[in-house]
């Protein structure tokens, strides 16, 4: 039986691999008229949550699934335009009740501060408000469907921008070391609106490409990631979302990303909070599809 598992597994990560994804650009700008397209799939399933001091405590089983959107194109050597967001989120309380519908997006530009060995790009992030910061049960619902409802949010209900300052370079490849590398290596300032505190966001991440045949098809990609909220924890939010105010946390992850013909490209991946605070406490599963040109 574990045997037919671990077979099936297996089975469903080389399907998935089979649509390679090319890393998105980070600090190096997209040539003009250059696209490049991803749409990924997240999950979670969370019987805890990190409160606002920073605990964890046991929570009514929650689950979230979002479908997601990014997109690149150059406008000019130097200056690279950005889209991401929710195409569609769905919360969920099990046997109490979900919320669903559009989440919210961000527009953003960046501009080459330097194209030399080590690239450097500051971004201009701006958050549009398209999901729902307040759903309703429907007005034939009882006290406890709204209030189910109500914790369940698609969107945060506001306006805000971010600085952020991405830096990165690529070695190896060469016939003293084969192995190619990557290091991206990111911080922002996050200004909110609308009663949210600011927060600061940064990454790490690293990927890396072994030289030999068919494995020379993947990415192998460690990253680091978090946001720290400057809310107190009086302002913090209660619900497992991640949408709410003094959003905090540091996770780790891991990520394979392949490539199989032309601008076609996949990745799956698994991250995770080690420290946080109105959050779920539990491990996000995702995977991608991507299409560059």
């Amino acid at each position: 039986m574990k045997r037919r598992r671990l077979a099936s597994i297996i089975t469903v990560v080389a399907a998935v691999l089979a649509w390679p994804r090319v890393a998105s650009a980070g600090p190096w700008m997209r040539e003009p008229g250059h696209v490049y397209l991803n749409v990924s799939y997240s999950h979670i399933s969370a019987s805890d949550f990190y409160t606002p001091d920073f605990q964890i405590t046991p929570i009514q089983p929650y689950q979230q699934h979002v479908l997601g959107f990014y997109g690149e194109v150059g406008l000019a050597p130097w200056l690279t335009a950005t889209l991401d967001g929710t195409l569609y989120r769905r919360n969920e309380i099990l046997d109490r009740g979900y919320t669903e519908g559009v989440g919210d997006w961000r527009l953003g530009v960046w501009t080459a501060l330097s194209r030399a060995r080590v690239k450097l790009a500051l971004g201009l992030l701006v958050g549009i408000p398209l999901g729902d910061p307040s759903p309703s049960a429907g007005p034939l619902a009882d006290a406890d469907a709204q209030q189910v409802a109500r914790s369940l949010p698609t969107g945060d209900g506001e306006w805000d921008v971010e600085a952020r300052l991405s830096a990165g370079t690529s070695l190896g490849g060469e016939r003293l070391w084969p192995v190619r590398h990557y290091l991206v290596a990111e911080a922002g300032f996050w200004q909110r609106t609308h009663n949210f505190s600011p927060s600061f966001t940064y990454k790490l991440e690293v990927g890396t490409q072994f030289p030999y045949r068919f494995v020379d098809r993947f990415w192998f990609i460690w990253r680091l990631a978090g946001v720290e909220s400057l809310a107190s924890e009086k302002d913090a939010a209660r619900d497992a979302t991640g949408l709410g105010n003094g959003v905090t946390y540091l996770s780790p992850g891991v990520a394979i990303s392949g490539r199989i013909w032309k601008g076609l490209g996949a990745t799956i991946g698994v991250d995770s909070a080690l420290r946080g605070r109105s959050v779920a406490a539990a491990v996000q599963l995702y995977s991608s599809v991507s299409w560059q040109y």
